[in-house]
């Protein structure tokens, strides 16, 4: 068991004052599970987001510089 990271959890908390991350950490502590944020979505979004990546490694994306520069163009008109 590693006791520095223990010591430094224990600071952590020890200087938090936000109760919300307070409750949210006492809950991963308690349940002693990391839910990973995939098994959280619906399957829709879960195939949209494998589709987003199929279109990113293709090129089918446009840069947030490029889209900008067009959207400039488009309230000129």
């Amino acid at each position: 068991m590693n006791n520095i990271i223990k010591d430094e959890l224990h600071q952590l908390v020890n200087n938090c004052d936000n109760e919300l991350l307070l409750e949210e950490a006492k809950a991963i502590l308690q349940n002693n599970v990391v839910k990973d944020w995939w098994d959280e979505l619906t399957d829709e979004d879960k195939d949209s987001l494998v589709e987003s990546e199929k279109q990113y490694e293709n090129g089918e994306f446009i840069t947030h510089a490029a889209l900008m520069h067009e959207f400039e163009a488009w309230k000129k008109k």
